[in-house]
């Protein structure tokens, strides 16, 4: 009674604000709503049957008529980005699949699904139109993923090795719960890094929580984009944050010593198992690489995709049994490990050839960040910047071992970046707030550019 009376409060009370005074209280609340999911709680019963988040888009699309004199204009439309023009692209691609796909009811719950992610796309590269909003909305996922990490400490391992069924849709299993976690802990660190009072010490304490969440996950792919991620992170990091960096390194490497577990050490040397000696490869393993082997063949017959979900329709067809599984008085089946190759599969040439654009662009998003960060850029920029650039090191290293394409943060991720790099285009090389070393005139122009 008392969680779904707290949640009713905060949902009205952000409502209240969103209205009143600005539509990021609505993103805010949009967050709340992913990540709390009052159907996934026992307590979800006693509240209204509501889809939630839906309210809360459509609530922020209101504050935004109400309150677009107070909107500042992006530096470019969000259309005329790389991932707001592939996200375009892609959803138009997937309603012209239900011409053909497989799984006619899967694939338009998918169309749907992925429309409703370009309208997160838009509302967030929309309206995080400052530093700090960007900033503070990285702060809202941090806050998710610490309360993720609040449900792993107090559930634990109820079946087996994994921690499932703790998220809402789409972070119900171990591997996705891991990966949002990681996301969570590299945001955190970049946060830390740059920010100071309350957001640095709400970092650091959420921190532990969110480690320990991961390690119960024992998701080897989570983990190692977490370490990609870290690599980015201390790659762009602000070069006169050196020594905050070393010293939060240090505490994160004794905190993950502190809290992982032999079942979680076995995890991770079962994948070094698998890599060193094919004939001691975990069921795991040896599972992903037979699939895509399978999975290489349906693309040879299917050049324009199946449809979503289409490899678990095929698979029966070029899978052995011994590959399949089933639950209860579903068909035996498999599903795609691999979100570059459920994209190969499911969506064709078409699909293919727009994510690969988006990883090139993504590349080269880093790269201009190397840049930024090696002539001064303005760290206010910056540094939520490299946040979502390290989140998406985690989703794409992660999505080798698990299917991602429907993970909604790298939508978010996505937006933030791309938001974000459009001001520094248009900024230029910021000097302010960490001047250089050799001050320049105030009277002077700095004709220097961004490379594009």
């Amino acid at each position: 009674m008392l969680s779904a009376g707290l949640f009713a409060l905060f949902f009205a009370t952000f409502a209240a604000l969103a209205l009143k005074r600005s539509p990021m209280f609505g993103l805010y609340l949009y967050f709340i709503a992913f990540y709390v999911h009052p159907p996934s709680r026992w307590w979800g019963e006693l509240l209204p049957d509501l889809r939630w988040s839906l309210f809360a888009a459509a609530l922020t699309i209101v504050s935004m008529v109400i309150h677009r004199k107070d909107l500042q204009p992006p530096a470019r439309p969000w259309l005329t980005t790389v991932p707001g023009l592939v996200l375009v692209l892609f959803v138009l691609w997937l309603w012209i699949q239900n011409a053909w796909a497989l799984d006619s009811a899967t694939h338009f719950s998918a169309s749907i699904q992925f429309t409703k992610y370009l309208i997160a796309f838009y509302l967030i590269y929309r309206l995080a139109d400052t530093p700090q909003k960007n900033t503070d909305l990285l702060l809202a996922h941090v806050a998710g993923t610490v309360y993720l990490g609040w449900l792993c400490f107090t559930s634990g391992r109820t079946l087996g090795d994994r921690l499932d069924g703790v998220g809402g849709p789409g972070l119900d299993d171990a591997n996705a719960l891991g990966m949002v976690l990681a996301t969570g802990a590299v945001a955190a660190a970049a946060i830390v890094l740059t920010q100071t009072g309350w957001r640095r010490i709400a970092c650091v304490l959420g921190v532990p929580l969110i480690l320990n969440g991961l390690v119960l996950t024992g998701s080897r792919g989570a983990f190692l984009g977490l370490f990609a991620g870290c690599v980015i992170v201390y790659m762009l990091r602000p070069p006169r944050r050196q020594l905050v960096f070393m010293v939060a390194a240090l505490l994160g490497v004794a905190l993950m010593v502190r809290v992982v577990d032999d079942k979680f050490v076995d995890r991770m040397f079962s994948l070094r198992s698998a890599v060193d000696d094919t004939a001691e490869m975990d069921s795991s393993a040896e599972n992903r690489v037979v699939l895509i082997k399978a999975q290489l063949e349906m693309f040879g017959e299917y050049p324009f995709g199946s449809g979503h979900r289409g490899t678990v329709v095929l698979s029966p067809q070029y899978l052995d049994e011994v590959w399949l599984s089933g639950r209860g008085d579903q068909p035996a089946a498999r599903s795609s490990h691999n979100t570059f190759m459920t994209v190969l599969t499911e969506q064709g040439i078409p699909g293919i050839l727009l994510l690969i654009w988006l990883v090139l662009w993504y590349l080269g998003s880093l790269i201009q960040l190397r840049f930024l960060q090696k002539r001064g850029g303005d760290v206010a920029l910056l540094t939520p910047a490299v946040a979502c650039g390290a989140g998406l090191a985690v989703v794409f290293i992660a999505g080798n071992f698990t299917d991602y394409l429907l993970a909604e943060v790298q939508i978010w991720f996505l937006a933030m970046l791309a938001n974000l790099l459009g001001k520094l285009r248009a900024s230029g090389i910021a000097t302010t707030p960490e001047p250089a070393s050799n001050p320049v005139s105030p009277h002077a122009t700095d004709r220097r550019q961004v490379p594009r």
